[in-house]
């Protein structure tokens, strides 16, 4: 059940998320087409070398998961298929260097700079950015050539965006831990519970620069939730994975379609998702998962409700003749490809 109040969804909000989670469960769940997805993070043709072997996720190998927390902290602000690109233009020599959890932070001892040295420094005294002809600089030591620098331009992000790769690695290691799986072992071991647990987890991750609530959401469900990609959760245990759930602008779409009228907060926004998730028996419409899952129904949401990455993938219903004609009331308003 939702583990805080939130304003009741009419009957009218609940016909239209079981709609949505229908759909995608039917179509997408568990497919390799699945955006946001392990699946996903695991394509090289969809994120380049920093693609991870299914099998090393699955083992919760430590290299493979911080290369997916990297290319996870990349998706914010831009539409996926232009990140994908992105990913897909980088070398895997270059992958490899902004994936290296101890060469970040090796580098970041060695490069001269005070500022590069901590987590603290990176984002309180660090102010890289691209000058007028792209390259990464800053004013704080412009004569030093550092990997976040190097790393801006890679990224092809806001100019301080370089700071990611390096300040992850800062994060991991200031919290007592080698890698991430070191970390979460950490979190669970010292933690009263589950709840803490995950609790201590999200906050560490929190402190990297551009680690948000949505970012950590979607990093920790993709490794704990077991239903989000079943048999790819290798972080499912002691963590309590439900309270990860995802919002971003899709999401929001549905929202505002179907007259969401609570605060604008995340919590609050992720507390009517649980109260819909609440509403609505997953295993009733696939038998194997869990009745309530929000992380789920959201995902359903998010993936219904993106227009540029169901144009992209050949399964979607928006390419099936007459499929628009037959599809059920309460979702058929919802959709953005519907072409009747």
């Amino acid at each position: 059940m939702p583990r805080r109040p939130a304003a009741a969804p009419t009957p009218e909000q609940v016909a239209a998320a079981r709609g949505v989670a229908k759909w995608y469960l039917e179509r997408y769940h568990g497919t390799a087409d699945d955006v946001g997805v392990v699946t996903m993070f695991a394509d090289p043709a969809r994120v380049g070398a920093f693609a991870s072997p299914l099998e090393a996720i699955r083992a919760g190998e430590p290299g493979a998961l911080f290369r997916l927390l990297v290319a996870t902290t990349m998706f914010q602000r831009r539409q996926d298929l232009q990140i994908m690109r992105v990913l897909q233009g980088i070398s895997a020599e270059d992958a490899a260097e902004l994936t290296d959890i101890a060469g970040l932070r090796r580098a970041a001892q060695a490069c001269g700079c005070p500022h590069a040295t901590s987590l603290a420094g990176l984002i309180g005294a660090c102010d890289l950015h691209k000058d007028d002809a792209g390259v990464g600089a800053c004013v704080a030591a412009p004569e030093v050539r550092c990997l976040p620098k190097r790393h801006a331009v890679l990224l092809k992000r806001y100019g301080h965006f370089g700071k990611v790769p390096t300040g992850l690695a800062h994060a991991v290691i200031e919290a007592g831990a080698d890698d991430l799986r070191a970390l979460k072992d950490r979190c669970v071991a010292e933690a009263a519970g589950p709840a803490g647990a995950a609790e201590a987890l999200e906050g560490a991750l929190r402190r990297a620069w551009r680690v948000s609530d949505k970012i950590a959401a979607m990093f920790l469900s993709m490794l704990s939730n077991p239903d989000l990609s079943p048999g790819l959760s290798p972080w499912s245990d002691g963590l309590d994975w439900g309270r990860w759930v995802v919002i971003d602008s899709n999401v929001d779409l549905f929202l505002a379609r179907v007259g969401y009228v609570g605060l604008g907060t995340y919590g609050a926004r992720r507390a009517f998702i649980e109260a819909l998730a609440a509403e609505i028996d997953l295993s009733q419409l696939k038998p194997g998962l869990q009745s309530y899952n929000p992380r789920v129904l959201q995902q359903a949401l998010y993936l219904f409700m993106s227009v540029t990455n169901r144009r992209a993938l050949d399964r979607d219903c928006s390419r099936v003749e007459g499929a628009c004609e037959r599809c059920p009331v309460e979702v058929a308003g919802l959709c953005g490809l519907r072409r009747c």
